[in-house]
C-alpha cells in the first residue's frame, strides 16, 4: 500500500511539473502592500500551493492537538470516576462484613 502512495505522489508531482512548464507567461502580481511585475505564472501557482499547504497543515495540527488534549482530559475523568465507583463498591461490601448479627450496634 505504501508503494502505491509513493507512486501516486510521484505521478502527481510529474503532472504538476508538466503543467508548470507549459505555463511560463509573465504576469503582474499585486499584493496589498507591494506589486511585483514580470513574474512567471508557475512561480505564482507554486507559491499559492505552498501557502495553502502550510495553512492546511496548521489547521490540521491545531485540530489534532485539541482532540488529543480532549482525549487526555476524558481519560483522566474516566479514571477518577472508575476509582470512585470502585471505592463505593468496596464501601458497601465492607459495611456488610462488619455488621453484627444480633442487631446490636
Amino acid at each position: 500500500m505504501k508503494l502505491f502512495k509513493i507512486f501516486g505522489a510521484l505521478f502527481l508531482l510529474l503532472l504538476l511539473l508538466l503543467f508548470l512548464i507549459k505555463n511560463n507567461d509573465l504576469v503582474t502580481v499585486n499584493l496589498i502592500f507591494q506589486e511585483y511585475t514580470d513574474v512567471n505564472v508557475s512561480i505564482v501557482m507554486l507559491g499559492a500551493l505552498a501557502v495553502g499547504i502550510l495553512i492546511g497543515y496548521g489547521v490540521a495540527l491545531t485540530s489534532i492537538l485539541a482532540a488529543k488534549a480532549e482525549i487526555r482530559s476524558l481519560r483522566l475523568k474516566n479514571r477518577t470516576i472508575t476509582e470512585e465507583l470502585n471505592n463505593l463498591r468496596n464501601v458497601a461490601i465492607d459495611e456488610g462484613i462488619y455488621d453484627t448479627e444480633d442487631g446490636d450496634a
